[in-house]
């Protein structure tokens, strides 16, 4: 039941990504309602159910929109390993912050590759106006997005998970 309701939310980010998100731009950014819900999961669940919600993430997206779901999961695809990353590394830094990290990052690389992939398929290479139009918008845009979402559900008790994976099966045992 529990994944049924994953892949309705990320079904509902994919929906709200393509209907409700050009309705808000600022600049040339819009908000990332998909890697919002996915950095949400990691934060507030385990890495399992993102590895499999960023494909369908992608797939949802890719089909709801003109975007290619290929490079919608290229997009995707450093969420999990920058969690991680953060996570290992002795910097000192709370819940909120990585997970601020995951959506800022994710979301500039995002941003950059559509972009890049806008650039190949002949758009103009205007590379000022997609650093002050797109990208730092985007920034500012993704951490009140996270934040707006994030604290409330600290408030209601929610609290963060870890990035690490049980072992199971012959991995157990080792």
């Amino acid at each position: 039941m529990k994944g049924f309701l994953i892949g309705i939310g990320i079904l509902l980010a994919a929906m709200a990504q393509v209907t409700v998100a050009p309705l808000f731009p600022v600049a040339g950014a819009v908000p990332e309602f998909v890697v919002l819900a996915l950095v949400l999961l990691v934060a507030f669940s385990s890495p399992r159910p993102v590895m499999i919600g960023t494909p369908i993430a992608a797939l949802a997206y890719g089909f709801l929109s003109d975007r290619a779901p290929a490079l919608l999961l290229l997009g995707y695809l450093p969420l999990l390993p920058l969690g991680y990353f953060l996570e290992e590394s002795r910097v000192p830094v709370n819940h909120y912050l990585r997970a601020a990290a995951m959506m800022t990052i994710t979301g500039l690389w995002l941003r950059t590759l559509l972009a890049f992939g806008a650039m190949t398929a002949g758009a103009d290479a205007a590379f000022g106006v997609l650093v002050t139009d797109v990208l730092v918008p985007g920034f500012f845009l993704d951490l009140a997005l996270l934040t707006v979402a994030y604290i409330p559900l600290r408030l209601i008790g929610w609290t963060g998970q870890g990035m690490t994976l049980e072992r199971t099966g012959y991995y157990a045992r080792l």
